[in-house]
């Protein structure tokens, strides 16, 4: 076929399928371009949705963001734990919201309920939670939050538990032993069988004497 009768194939296809109304002409002009735009948009493939962490084996920019404060020998666990998370709550999605805590943003936590408005949030003084990481400059805790496909942060949920119960299988530390779910922990491996307190005080003396925290 020559050029114009290939447009008038195509102009009959078109019309055949309710896109084009103009005359069978073989004229490329605005009509049949435009019946060709709305066959194109009414046959693209379905776009993919955003999965809950990219390829590349990193978690989401902000749970990226929450990792990068802690000790590098935990981020890495951090995420894979996070994909094991997310591939349990679909269609949620859980992001590590808060990572390590420096002395001001862990007391300005500590005195909301007390000395500042709002609820309380945390019983911990710095340098006492293992988000502050014994007082040194990164953490071994977060916490984690989630969210519905559109974005709306879901504050209580069984998401909570199946995550908590994952970090626990998967020799991390959950914090609904003392009444906190989002906390997730992964403790140097010296200090994992110990209790909350112990694990604490231990991380502190490390710090303040200048040991190595790890393992």
């Amino acid at each position: 076929m020559n050029p114009v009768e290939h447009v008038e194939e195509a102009q009959r296809q078109l019309a055949s399928a309710g896109l084009y109304t103009g005359k069978i002409d073989g004229d490329p002009g605005p009509g049949t371009r435009a019946a060709v735009n709305l066959w194109r948009k009414a046959n693209q493939p379905a776009k993919p949705p955003t999965p809950a962490q990219p390829p590349t084996g990193l978690a989401d920019p902000r749970s990226e963001a929450t990792i990068a404060t802690l000790h590098t020998q935990v981020q890495q666990p951090f995420r894979d734990l996070l994909r094991s998370i997310n591939a349990a709550v679909a269609p949620s999605v859980g992001r590590w919201i808060s990572g390590y805590r420096g002395e001001k943003e862990q007391n300005a936590l500590y005195a909301k309920g007390r000395t500042a408005p709002g609820p309380r949030v945390t019983s911990a003084r710095w340098p006492t939670s293992s988000h502050n990481g014994g007082g040194g400059t990164t953490g071994f805790a977060c916490d984690i939050g989630f969210f519905t496909t559109g974005g709306t942060y879901i504050d209580e949920g069984p998401q909570y538990d199946i995550a908590g119960k994952l970090a626990r299988a998967a020799g991390f530390n959950w914090g609904a032993d003392f009444g906190d779910r989002p906390h997730i922990c992964l403790r140097p491996p010296t200090l994992r069988a110990v209790g909350e307190t112990a694990f604490i005080n231990a991380l502190i003396y490390r710090v303040n004497n200048g040991l190595a925290v790890w393992p």
